[in-house]
């Protein structure tokens, strides 16, 4: 008795082209999709239990661009245009940390050295609004509109301020003045100026946080697990089409 599994080879074949065309590139896409969002819940618990930040929002400054069948790459980013950036950057690269908006002016206008940083004293917070008022009363304002997005209540409150007689300079590193260099206020009713701001030399920052080796981890724990998972809601959708 002659016989031939041609056709039954020819069918699997066609099967298994079919599944590569239609259903693996879906898998693909669903299980790197999860991957990324397990790996960016994993990149958020890791910000907020290794830094000492009490803004909510640091950790939530990652940020997921989805999979597509046609892209089949996730990816895991911070907005480098972000204030968050900023926070977070050294902490994964250690070394020096990227200046601020009041800082990147006193370097323009000669106050700093660029290898130097503002920093509060010991126990120092100051608000928003009060770095608005030190840079309006210095001049440092270097960029054109720097208050064309001021509230009502932040000018109000910059004007009382100002009425108050609080009023701001800057000692140098070349200044004649026994006092350190850094941002000062004189206030009615206080004999000593007021240190609001120190100028102090760059820092070096120790690298504390691992992006790539948290994302390491999550794909050799759970990545077969996703796979599964959407290999399972694949095979789902197909015998739901009767496919």
């Amino acid at each position: 008795m002659k016989f031939s599994i041609e056709s039954n080879i020819k069918q699997i074949i066609g099967g298994l082209r079919r599944f590569a065309n239609k259903d693996l590139p879906y898998i693909t896409m669903v299980a790197t999709n999860n991957i990324a969002f397990d790996a960016l819940n994993a990149l958020r618990k890791d910000v907020g239990s290794k830094l000492n930040i009490r803004k909510k929002s640091i950790p939530t400054a990652w940020r997921v661009k989805k999979a597509t069948k046609l892209n089949p790459y996730a990816v895991l980013y911070v907005d480098a245009w972000s204030w968050q950036y900023k926070v977070l950057k050294h902490h994964y690269t250690g070394g020096d940390r990227v200046r601020k908006g009041m800082e990147k002016a006193m370097i323009k206008l000669g106050y700093m050295h660029r290898n130097e940083i503002l920093t509060p004293p010991p126990g120092v917070r100051i608000q928003p609004h009060t770095y608005i008022e030190m840079m309006s009363q210095l001049k440092l304002h270097y960029k054109a509109g720097y208050f064309s997005n001021e509230t009502k209540r932040s000018r109000s409150r910059r004007e009382k301020i100002r009425g108050r007689g609080v009023r701001y300079f800057v000692v140098t590193g070349r200044s004649d003045s026994p006092m350190a260099p850094g941002v000062y206020a004189r206030m009615p009713g206080v004999d000593r100026p007021v240190c609001m701001l120190r100028i102090a030399e760059r820092p070096e920052y120790k690298k504390r946080l691992d992006d790539k080796e948290i994302v390491k981890k999550v794909i050799a724990r759970r990545a077969k697990k996703h796979f599964d998972d959407a290999l399972e809601r694949a095979m789902a959708i197909r015998r739901a089409k009767g496919w």
